[in-house]
């Protein structure tokens, strides 16, 4: 079987050489492998190859036999062929791979003055009539030439065999490339189609490509530092997660450089120790290609060969195209690595925006913008904002994953650096800031109503994490500064409508004395009865609004009615409630009306005889709750001091702090369940506690389960009492 390199292009090639050879030598030449066998035609001046290739087995077998002599031959020779004098020129020559020996048979010649010498000889031989008729034959048509002359078609055969031997090089390379190109092709379109993983694009590459044995690439993981985030390939594993900072050894000089680089016999070169420090052991060559995008560097591809190995420059500066590639492909993936966790931060971000914007409390904004910007971090570790206060001479705190002691530090190394210097106009982007212990924090100004007001920061890993989600979270901040300016915008209007408000009670008020004094009642008993925990802290200055807005006339209303449509629509069930006042069927109203109705009432009847009675709309237990909380109130202020002198003035603040002192000495409260009833007697609730406190809910319950057992009482009415008790006992 011909082999791959004899295509039949290439043989018509050699054919057409041989032919002008053998025109020009006046010799019949053939070329064979090393077992006889014709690669092509014979070209024949003369019949005798024709003749021989025709003639039976065993003369042809008789006449290799004589060639295989000579199989030894490493240049082109005059060799006698049966008889001393019959001379051929073989001319040996190699496959491509070197592997496989051809030869080119050029002849016959004969010296000359020997041809009827030999023609004797020839009729006197051994052979049989076969041979010995293809001898003489061979004998009688070979042309005499002087040894001058065979010498100069020995060199001119030589010649043929070296030309042959360059057209299938030559051949054999246009093949070998073509074939390689077409699989290293293969590579990146299966890459490219099938979505292949980089491991396995590499092992693909490596299997198609000569001298690469290890293959890899280094991912910039921070300023001038890299680590191997994957390597395939025998004896590569060591370097797998291994890092390196620019600058040092092969891997950090290539760093260095926007060209791909290359490097042999480099075993004893100093910096290739760190690839021998991770297990690459015996190597000859390394080549780096950079994986760039725009002019940020991502990496560095990298390919180890561990032996000298010869490869055609054209099929090499075509791995190189394709090792870029390959690195296009990598940075692509990377590109739409980030643009997907970029995605995957913004939906939670649009859907906590929704959230914000409907908040309109800045402390819960605070929690929502810090529980945000942990999940907008691929690794989260902590987050804190610090926000300046409404006097401005302290700062509020909310964090998570940080502990108390180190948030107050920063928060006061913020307000020094940040708060107390900063202003709107120069508080744009970030900074990157590192604490006392080392952490690295990436600091994001919030700025509303001329200035920043606080900083939201949250702890990172490295520079480069910060440089990944520096824009979300800066779109972050961004937003909650947008809508912390919309709550400050808001809180300002109803500030303003406040004023005018009670600008318009107090005008209204002058002309109806008993309905004045009756609604101021109701307006410090809603404080009190927040303070009491019958009703939120907020709710207390919304039902004051609505208090307000029952003694101005439907006119002012009206004016008012857009700045205040919740409190009017609460008004407007109050009114609702008074039509139906005495009648029987089923009622639904709001708890707020309902408050609204049991507190205007008290504050317009005698006490002792409104809490006898029963309102209708309203439930019976609000209106118990109440009647108790009345009581508590009414017993509290009734208590007198006796003294000679003359009685005391009576200071509720003054009471509530020597009551909870007295109560704590009495029963042995710790610090924090002293704070936490402190703020149970100025009626917050169980939320109220745990934000200022900055504790949870939960935590807020067990202190305060502790506080009754102490105090030995059930509800907070009980503990409030006692608190009050002890103040003026």
């Amino acid at each position: 079987m011909i082999e791959k390199s004899w295509a039949m292009d290439v043989r018509k090639t050699v054919e057409e050489i041989q032919h002008t050879y053998a025109e020009f030598t006046r010799l019949s030449i053939l070329i064979v492998d090393g077992q006889g066998r014709p690669l092509v035609k014979p070209s024949s001046y003369h019949p005798f190859f024709k003749k021989l290739v025709d003639a039976d087995e065993e003369t042809r077998e008789r006449f290799w036999q004589e060639v295989r002599h000579y199989a030894g031959l490493t240049r082109p020779a005059l060799c006698d062929l049966w008889l001393p004098g019959v001379k051929f020129i073989i001319a040996p020559f190699k496959s491509p791979a070197g592997d496989v020996v051809y030869y080119v048979l050029a002849g016959v010649l004969i010296q000359s003055g020997t041809k009827e010498m030999l023609e004797e000889e020839v009729a006197g031989s051994g052979l049989y009539d076969e041979s010995r008729k293809l001898l003489l034959d061979l004998v009688l048509e070979a042309e005499e030439l002087s040894g001058e002359e065979a010498e100069t078609w020995r060199e001119k055969i030589g010649k043929l065999a070296e030309t042959a031997e360059r057209i299938l090089r030559s051949a054999h390379r246009e093949a070998y490339v073509r074939d390689r190109l077409s699989e290293l092709r293969g590579v990146l379109s299966t890459a490219r189609r099938e979505r292949d993983s980089i491991d396995r694009t590499f092992e693909q590459f490596m299997d198609v490509s000569g001298g690469s044995d290890v293959m890899g690439y280094a991912e910039r993981v921070g300023p001038g530092e890299y680590r191997v985030s994957r390597v395939v390939g025998e004896g590569g594993s060591g370097l797998q997660d291994a890092e390196f900072r620019e600058g040092e050894g092969f891997l950090g000089q290539a760093a260095l450089s926007d060209n791909p680089m290359q490097w042999t016999d480099i075993q004893r070169d100093p910096r290739s120790f760190f690839l021998k420090q991770n297990g690459i052991g015996e190597f000859y060559g390394l080549r780096c290609f950079p994986v760039r995008v725009g002019g940020e560097q991502l990496g560095i591809l990298f390919i180890v060969s561990r032996k000298k190995v010869q490869t055609d420059a054209l099929l090499r500066e075509f791995e190189d195209v394709l090792i870029a590639l390959v690195g296009e492909y990598i940075a692509s993936g990377t590109i739409e690595a980030r643009m997907e966790r970029q995605i995957q931060r913004l939906r939670p971000l649009m859907e906590v925006t929704r959230f914000m914007i409907s908040a309109q409390n800045t402390q819960r904004i605070m929690f929502m913008l810090v529980d945000m910007s942990l999940s907008l971090v691929w690794n989260p570790s902590s987050a804190i904002i610090v926000h300046e206060s409404s006097s401005g001479e302290k700062v509020q705190i909310v964090s998570r994953g940080i502990a108390n002691d180190f948030a107050e530090q920063y928060a006061r190394d913020v307000a020094k650096r940040i708060l107390r210097e900063s202003t709107g106009a120069n508080s744009a982007g970030f900074e990157l800031s590192q604490t006392e212990e080392g952490q690295l924090m990436i600091e994001y100004p919030i700025v509303y109503a001329g200035k920043t007001r606080g900083v939201l920061a949250v702890s990172l890993s490295s520079e480069q994490e910060a440089e990944e989600c520096r824009e979300v979270l800066l779109a972050l901040a961004t937003m909650g500064s947008i809508i912390l300016q919309s709550v400050y915008d808001q809180q300002q209007m109803n500030l303003q409508n406040e004023r005018f408000l009670k600008l318009m009670y107090t005008s209204a008020k002058a002309g109806q004395d008993d309905q004045g004094k009756n609604t101021d009642l109701a307006l410090r008993l809603l404080d009190e009865y927040a303070r009491y925990g019958g009703i939120a802290a907020e709710e207390a200055p919304f039902l004051q609004r609505t208090a307000m807005l029952s003694v101005l006339d439907d006119a002012s209303r009206s004016e008012l009615n857009e700045a205040f449509a919740g409190e009017l629509a609460v008004l407007k069930e109050y009114q609702e409630m008074l039509d139906s006042e005495g009648q029987t069927g089923t009622f639904s109203y709001s708890r707020p009306a309902q408050v609204l109705r049991t507190v205007l009432y008290f504050a317009a009847l005698d006490e002792e005889t409104a809490g006898r009675l029963h309102l209708t709309g309203v439930s019976p237990e609000l209106f118990n709750h109440f009647r108790k909380f009345m009581a508590v109130r009414h017993t509290v202020q009734s208590e007198v001091v006796l003294s000679d002198g003359a009685a005391a003035s009576f200071n509720p603040a003054e009471a509530e702090e020597r009551g909870i002192e007295a109560i704590v000495r009495e029963f042995g409260l710790s610090k924090r369940e002293k704070e936490v009833l402190e703020l149970v007697v100025r009626a917050s609730s169980n939320k109220d506690i745990a934000a200022k406190l900055f504790i949870s809910e939960h935590t807020v319950k067990n202190h305060l389960t502790n506080i009754f057992n102490k105090m030995s009482v059930s509800d907070r009415a009980q503990a409030i009492a006692r608190v009050f008790n002890r103040g003026i006992g």
